[in-house]
């Protein structure tokens, strides 16, 4: 099994090499610097975190990515059928950036047995520290709308993990599970991709 349904995420290692990463960094760095008049309209290069959009669209590396068969089994015993990529994005807070409230990617699951309407991929580019900031979650609470219904609004929650790992390596969770970034207290940036699916259809 891919997708740790009851924790509400999964740890999927190497789906990306160190070859992939680069050409994917190399191509965000070109992005970053393009002219104003030549950005994509959300992209945020000068931001404490720096912002790219539809990376799937504008960079190499990305390669078969979508098709690696740990990635598209978790995705489907998340939705159960192919789902639709919405989004892939590149950010990278820099130091001192990072620090997120507890939030969700979807509205609250009120009713715990339906579907997912979400999955969020964080893509690590470099290895994930507690001191770079990595992504915390709170496992479960994708099961819990009393504690979805804070999200947005609360800062720390009892059992939250955060979760270290290699870079190349995704996070894989549930949009309606509590998470955040943390704050990069290192003296370098942390590039990431964040992907997002929905059921197919929507």
């Amino acid at each position: 099994m891919s997708f740790d349904e009851t924790a509400g995420w999964s740890l999927l290692p190497g789906l990306l090499d160190a070859h992939e990463i680069q050409l994917i960094l190399e191509g965000c760095e070109r992005l970053l610097g393009v002219p104003e008049e030549e950005r994509a309209a959300r992209d945020r290069p000068n931001n404490g975190t720096r912002h790219l959009v539809d990376l799937h669209q504008r960079v190499d590396g990305l390669g078969d990515l979508f098709e690696r068969p740990a990635l598209v089994d978790a995705l489907a015993e998340i939705f159960g059928e192919p789902p639709t990529l919405t989004q892939c994005d590149f950010r990278s807070p820099q130091p001192g950036f990072g620090d997120q409230k507890l939030h969700m990617d979807a509205l609250p699951r009120l009713d715990v047995d339906s579907g997912h309407r979400v999955a969020t991929m964080i893509l690590a580019l470099c290895d994930f520290t507690e001191e770079n900031g990595s992504t915390r979650i709170v496992p479960g609470s994708h099961r819990r709308p009393d504690l979805q219904q804070l999200g947005g609004n609360v800062d720390r929650l009892e059992g939250e993990l955060q979760v270290t790992c290699s870079a190349g390596d995704g996070i894989l969770f549930s949009g309606h599970l509590l998470h955040s970034g943390t704050k990069n207290s290192s003296d370098g940036e942390r590039p990431a991709l964040q992907i997002v699916w929905n059921p197919e259809g929507t």
